[in-house]
């Protein structure tokens, strides 16, 4: 590990560029969305859940930029005393995640059926948020792996965001079938850590021991969500689930 602590060129050029592409794909993929509702055009009108979760999210982001900034700063004191906010932030970010998709299903599906399948994705990006978040946590006193598996926590968060963004071209382009359904709904995030695993090898040589294990891990995630996905048995599974 002391040949990744002793580098800072990850948290000095890396993370900067990650927090754009963040904040880029929360911007593109909600505009017209958050639009829509303030002009009164939403689909339906946003649960307390929803709007929670929204706040929590944009909490996670925010918070996260003040930390990249402080941690730039050598302001590690601050820094410190302010991650301790994620304790909150991380089961509320995941409770009211699955709070809000429960609505979404709930008034969607008894018009579009097949919306239904989706749920199992929203669960999976769900837990490996949480997951990799409090692992983070526990690790933050090593730094260099506690700031990947920040990488890989917000990465996930971001799902829904690149959905949004450029999702339905991709739906379009390659269809939602196997392959076609983890592309369009894992592109974006799959791509921010892949770039940070690349980032590792170009400045060091070497990829640390969070991409080493979480790429594969989310591969394997990852096919069997589609896999689910596509069983003919999960909708009325997920039904139950939604409490349909």
């Amino acid at each position: 590990m002391t040949r990744f602590a002793a580098k800072l060129t990850f948290e000095r050029h890396f993370l900067p560029v990650f927090l754009a592409a963040a904040w880029l794909a929360v911007g593109l993929g909600f505009y017209p969305s958050v639009t829509h509702r303030w002009q009164g055009e939403a689909d339906y009108p946003a649960p307390l859940v929803l709007q929670l979760h929204v706040f929590a999210a944009t909490g996670w982001l925010v918070l996260l930029t003040i930390q990249v900034v402080l941690a730039r700063r050598r302001r590690l004191s601050l820094h410190r005393t302010l991650g301790a906010a994620a304790l909150l932030l991380i089961p509320a970010i995941a409770i009211t995640a699955i709070g809000a998709e429960v609505a979404s299903q709930r008034f969607y599906s008894p018009r579009y059926p097949e919306n239904l399948r989706f749920f199992i994705a929203a669960l999976f990006q769900v837990l490996v948020f949480f997951v990799a978040a409090s692992l983070a946590l526990v690790m933050r006193r090593h730094a260099a792996t506690h700031k990947r598996l920040i990488v890989v926590a917000t990465s996930m968060l971001l799902v829904a965001a690149y959905n949004r963004w450029w999702g339905e071209a991709l739906y379009i382009a390659l269809g939602d079938g196997f392959m076609g359904m983890l592309i369009h709904n894992f592109a974006g995030p799959d791509l921010l850590i892949l770039a940070a695993a690349g980032f590792d090898w170009v400045t060091l040589r070497r990829v640390h021991p969070v991409y080493r294990i979480a790429m594969p891990l989310l591969i394997v995630g990852e096919l069997v969500v589609s896999a689910i996905y596509h069983s003919a048995n999960w909708p009325a599974i997920a039904r139950i689930l939604v409490g349909l």
